[in-house]
C-alpha cells in the first residue's frame, strides 16, 4: 500500500510539472520538503514559488520508469525512479502544436525520501542526478508557470 502511494507521488510529480500545475506540484511535498534538482529549494511555499517562476516557454515530458520504493518503517520510505526528459524551450511551447525534436534532453534518476503527513504520504526530499544532458535544452527563458 505505501509503495503504491509513493509510486503515485512520483507519477503525479511528472504530470503536474509537465502540465504546469504549480499548486498541485508543490502539494506533493511535506511542508518542510526539499526539492533538489538544480540546487535545493526547501519548504512547500518556496517550491510553489520556484514552480511559478518556471517559464511557459518550457515544454516538457518527464518519463519515469524503473520506479522502486522501499518502505523503511511506518514513518519513512525511500525510492528511486529513472528519468528520460524530453524538453523544448521557445515560442513554439506557447501553443498546442506538435514540436519537432531530435534527441532526449536528459537521462538520470530521482532519489526520494517519503514521509507520512496529515495529508498522506509526501516527498520529504526529491533529488535529481543526471547521467546524460543536452545543454541546449536547459537555456533559461523568462518566467511563468
Amino acid at each position: 500500500m505505501i509503495e503504491r502511494v509513493c509510486e503515485k507521488l512520483s507519477i503525479a510529480y511528472a504530470h503536474h510539472l509537465d502540465f504546469q500545475r504549480c499548486a498541485e506540484f508543490a502539494d506533493l511535498f511535506a511542508q518542510d520538503g526539499i526539492l533538489d534538482v538544480n540546487g535545493e529549494v526547501a519548504g512547500r511555499e518556496a517550491i510553489a514559488k520556484a514552480m511559478h517562476s518556471r517559464s511557459p516557454k518550457i515544454h516538457s515530458r518527464h518519463v519515469l520508469t524503473n520506479i522502486l520504493i522501499d518502505v523503511i518503517d511506518h514513518a519513512k520510505a525511500r525510492g528511486i525512479s529513472y528519468l528520460s526528459l524530453y524538453r523544448h524551450i521557445g515560442e513554439e511551447s506557447l501553443n498546442d502544436k506538435v514540436i519537432a525534436m531530435s534527441a532526449t534532453s536528459a537521462v538520470g534518476h530521482y532519489s526520494d525520501e517519503f514521509v507520512p503527513t496529515n495529508e498522506g504520504w509526501r516527498f520529504a526530499k526529491r533529488s535529481l542526478s543526471l547521467a546524460f544532458r543536452d545543454p541546449t535544452a536547459f537555456e533559461r527563458p523568462s518566467r511563468g508557470c
